[in-house]
């Protein structure tokens, strides 16, 4: 998979001929280690203009009565894009109140009531992809950005469009798609971004709610409470993710999911994107889920060098969890032992809390998703063995890559405390 990435955030520039905005980005993988090359030299892109996410209504109608879009052209070789997308003649900058994506041009939105930048679980999936031979050589991830009187938002905005239809879940005849919005840093960094596992593994988890089977095997959901840890959440991805699709998945499971808590952690310097991401989230499912299922979503810091040792949070101290998660956590080697350390920890905290119902071993289960990068990523399953993990793959989800070999995300369930089941 690739991205698009904006290396500034966007400007707002006076002409001859009125105001431009300039972009500048580049389309990389996640890590940033490789630049799109497209096999047949090029690919269309299109910057189009949305709803304004803020400012006085109308504050930009001259604007968006145009519903203007521009084309670029991405070629092989490039390293950067610089595009100026013209604005309505005699605009003023302080006015300008929208929200622009960019995409390439066979990712366009399938309904006008779609989102603009939207990527769908259809166009990442390889079994949900339709006859479209692009698609099927991989995607690019769309993105979007926010102006505000005239100032460009230092956040970029990554679109996952669940496949869910809201109307069925808040009780009315909106057929627009349910999508959750992750804000991003802007700029080269790889740091407080999504990456391909996170992308893929939300959208794999999604789609596995309408098969029993499926959901059941990574959800296993069998009260009606469940609770669920994220390590190393970064933006927040797949724990958000997983909060707003708990109440469809417990009723694939022929359950009635009545509470249920999401707990997304990371080192400090995540919160606070994964706070605005947390509030971005509720604002859209307005935490009033399907079959009357309340989901809270909360942050908390976790060093895993403090975790190791037991040192946790009142948050994480407070609750046995059902279900531990993780994705794009086993890159740097350097940090497994701590990881490993950590899941014992949190096992043996489960015990403490357990200890007084005596129901037998206590069961510790962990939901990993990884796309593997180096050989010396293995380390952690001699460290999983070590401290008597049992571990197994329960989908491998091909990843097609333009221009590149394919890649593969993996979706692990690890336990403790009891045999596989």
């Amino acid at each position: 998979m690739h991205y698009i990435r904006l290396l500034r955030p966007a400007k707002i520039l006076s002409s001859t001929k009125g105001l431009v905005i300039s972009i500048l980005f580049t389309i990389t993988t996640d890590l940033g280690d490789s630049f799109l090359c497209p096999e047949d030299g090029s690919i269309d892109l299109i910057a189009a203009v949305g709803d304004p996410a803020a400012g006085p209504v109308g504050s930009s109608a001259a604007l968006l009565r145009e519903a203007k879009t521009c084309r670029y052209k991405w070629k092989t070789g490039m390293r950067v894009l610089d595009a100026n997308f013209a604005l309505a003649p005699g605009l003023k900058k302080e006015l300008v109140n929208c929200r622009f994506s960019i995409y390439p041009v066979q990712q366009r939105p399938r309904k006008t009531s779609t989102l603009l930048g939207a990527l769908h679980v259809g166009d990442v999936l390889p079994w949900r992809v339709d006859s479209n031979p692009t698609l099927k050589m991989g995607v690019v991830m769309p993105a979007t950005f926010e102006f505000v009187d005239g100032i460009c938002s230092t956040v970029s905005i990554r679109t996952l469009g669940l496949g869910m239809r809201r109307s069925a879940r808040e009780g009315g005849e909106n057929d627009e798609s349910l999508n959750l919005q992750f804000e991003e840093d802007i700029g080269e960094s790889i740091a407080r971004h999504i990456w391909d596992a996170g992308v893929v593994t939300s959208a794999y988890l999604a789609d596995a709610c309408s098969s029993p089977e499926s959901i059941r095997q990574v959800l296993p959901i069998k009260r009606d409470t469940f609770n669920v840890l994220e390590l190393g959440s970064g933006v927040g991805i797949l724990g958000i993710t997983i909060a707003s699709i708990l109440p469809e998945a417990a009723v694939a499971q022929e359950q009635r999911l009545r509470n249920a808590r999401v707990l997304l952690t990371d080192l400090e310097e995540a919160e606070e994107r994964a706070r605005s991401n947390i509030a971005k989230a509720e604002a859209v499912l307005a935490i009033d889920h399907a079959e009357g299922a309340n989901v809270n979503i909360e942050y908390e810091n976790l060093d895993w060098d403090e975790g190791l040792e037991g040192r946790f949070g009142s948050l994480v101290s407070a609750t046995p969890w059902d279900l531990i998660a993780l994705s794009d956590c086993t890159y740097n080697v350097d940090s497994l032992p701590a990881l490993v350390g950590t899941l014992s920890a949190l096992h043996h905290l489960k015990e403490h809390h357990l200890d007084q119902e005596n129901n037998g071993p206590v069961k510790s289960s962990v939901l990993l998703a990884t796309k593997p990068r180096h050989s010396s990523e293995e380390a952690l399953f001699e460290l999983l063995d070590d401290q008597s993990w049992t571990y197994r793959v329960v989908k491998d989800i091909p990843l097609p890559k333009i221009g590149e070999e394919d890649e593969v995300v993996q979706v692990y369930l690890l336990q403790k405390g009891a045999l596989m089941g």
